[in-house]
């Protein structure tokens, strides 16, 4: 299904800007990403080909007397979760600007807004609660023309497409096309969707009760798609001028297999699950129709979240009878995993715990944490 909308490729052309690397350097090239308040905590999630990083962190907010009843009731909390972006070296962290401006008690336990993909323009899209009632909010589909800017509102873009309760942006890529997902009834179910040069186009299912969009390159997108009725998962590769496959299987045993990122060059990073072994997460790399299964201590889960065009891999490696504090942030370069915490000293009294995102640079963004339950996002590059 197509559907031709407003485009506007006008505006994301106009998006050029300089960016430049993430906050202050630290020992050892590790760049620490400062919360909004010294006893806030902050997260890298995402970081852009020129280095910068989103992410969250977290801001104090007062609840006005006039909404007192309001606050009780929709469980306010004065420490509300942010998405942020770290600008150039050894800036602070921006706030990112939301559809809603102001603080909502309906939202005030999660991000209002939140950017979840950028390219290397600078151009960012996510999603934005918008206000529907006084206790009821909506999300929708958001693009940033620049970190700073403010949100643009996509959802007119979906005109045509098949009713929606809520949508959002889940990425874009090098020619401005960006992929979403839009949630269509109260039991989760959704589909994906292509925002393309002014058409708006629903991606097929390949035989999914539910698709959840993930991530996109120049070519290929990718999804999770769920089956038999809450059973089995898989991802679903949708080649953008081409056929669509799924991934229904890492090890040849009946997996739950799920899509995180992908790469420029089309490597695709993830984790399965094989229920009859009952072996936990394990990481995965696909690569040109072949995935492999990356290595995992008998013990322990693994996930990969990030994966570059080199098909550099990284993600976590976390005991199994432990809490965040069991977890590693690890990398895996040609099948072989490494422990980030031993090829780069985190500040003291830290660990490396998550490994979210690397760019084409080989820049790894993160958080660690401490015995004390701080939490610190990071910025590292590897050395060759």
């Amino acid at each position: 299904m197509k559907t031709r909308t407003t485009s506007f490729a006008v505006l994301l052309g106009s998006a050029l800007l300089a960016l430049s690397s993430p906050s202050a350097v630290a020992a050892d090239g590790v760049s620490l990403l400062a919360p909004t308040a010294p006893d806030q905590n902050s997260y890298g999630e995402v970081i852009g080909a020129s280095g910068i990083v989103l992410g969250e962190s977290y801001v104090k907010q007062d609840c006005p007397i006039s909404q007192w009843v309001d606050c009780l009731v929709e469980g306010y909390s004065k420490h509300q979760p942010r998405s942020v972006w770290w600008p150039v070296q050894g800036g602070a962290p921006a706030v990112l600007p939301c559809l809603n401006k102001a603080a909502s008690t309906a939202t005030s336990w999660d991000k209002p807004c939140e950017a979840l993909a950028i390219n290397s323009r600078g151009v960012m899209v996510g999603r934005s609660y918008v206000s529907k009632s006084t206790f009821d909010v909506g999300v929708h589909p958001v693009l940033w023309l620049s970190p700073g800017s403010a949100p643009v509102d996509l959802s007119a873009q979906m005109q045509g497409l098949p009713a929606y309760l809520s949508a959002r942006a889940v990425g874009i890529n090098e020619q401005g096309w960006i992929l979403g997902r839009a949630q269509i009834d109260k039991h989760l179910n959704e589909y994906a969707f292509l925002l393309r040069d002014g058409l708006a186009t629903l991606l097929p299912s390949a035989g999914a009760l539910s698709v959840k969009a993930r991530a996109i390159n120049a070519t290929i997108a990718v999804g999770d798609g769920q089956y038999e009725g809450g059973g089995q998962s898989g991802v679903i590769v949708w080649t953008l001028d081409g056929p669509t496959s799924t991934l229904r299987t890492v090890d040849g045993s009946e997996n739950d297999v799920h899509a995180e990122a992908i790469s420029s060059a089309g490597h695709v990073a993830g984790f399965y699950w094989a229920p009859a072994s009952k072996q936990g997460n394990r990481a995965y790399i696909w690569y040109e129709g072949r995935a492999q299964a990356l290595p995992t201590d008998n013990g322990y889960s693994s996930v990969a979240y990030g994966v570059n065009a080199a098909g550099t891999v990284v993600g976590s490696h976390c005991r199994t009878d432990q809490d965040i504090h069991g977890c590693r942030a690890v990398i895996w370069r040609n099948g072989v995993r490494q422990d980030l915490n031993v090829l780069a000293t985190p500040p003291a009294g830290f660990t490396f715990v998550q490994a979210k995102a690397i760019n084409d640079q080989d820049e790894i963004t993160g958080w660690m944490v401490n015995a004390a339950n701080a939490y610190r996002g990071f910025v590292l590059t590897l050395q060759p």
